[in-house]
């Protein structure tokens, strides 16, 4: 893919909608990002590793993994390369393993920015890291908030269960 396609799709990705209209920023970001594939049943990240990249679904379909208490895997969420899909943004932030696993379910092609790169570039453009790291920030503040949400929702299903069930006996 060519520079000016890098960014095109780099336009259309919500952590980056605040340098859209930007072309000079743009460009500095095109300029970091590298290519990927991979074919359709690669794991193409693994829950529990450390990881440094961010991946844009440029082609293909993959699934978002987590694996319970048990090991048993379980599908969070699938992106398709039509909803503008990327993961992995927490690598750019920081050194921590992979909160879930991806599957490729179809071939795929990837945009990647790498951790070292973003970081050097907001040393570089510091209005630009400052952009993309606030979008990330507001990402995974969506993210906190639903995981909030579906806590209680799950801890209400608990106690409702629990009361149906004639609640709990006293040892």
């Amino acid at each position: 893919m060519d520079e000016q396609g890098v960014i095109e799709k780099l336009r259309k990705i919500k952590l980056f909608h605040t340098v859209k209209d930007d072309e000079e920023r743009l460009t500095k970001l095109a300029r970091i990002v590298t290519w990927q594939q991979c074919k359709a049943g690669v794991e193409v990240l693994s829950e529990g590793t450390e990881g440094s990249e961010l991946y844009i679904l440029q082609k293909g379909r993959v699934r978002i993994i987590k694996r319970t208490l048990d090991q048993e895997r379980y599908t969070i969420v699938t992106l398709k390369d039509d909803e503008d899909a990327f993961f992995g943004e927490l690598a750019l932030l920081d050194r921590e393993v992979r909160s879930a696993s991806v599957l490729a379910e179809t071939d795929c092609e990837f945009l990647v920015i790498n951790r070292e790169d973003f970081n050097q570039l907001g040393e570089e453009d510091p209005r630009l890291g400052l952009l993309v790291t606030r979008a990330i920030a507001k990402e995974l503040s969506k993210r906190l908030r639903k995981a909030n949400q579906d806590m209680v929702l799950l801890f209400e299903a608990l106690v409702e269960q629990v009361a149906e069930s004639g609640g709990l006996e006293e040892g």
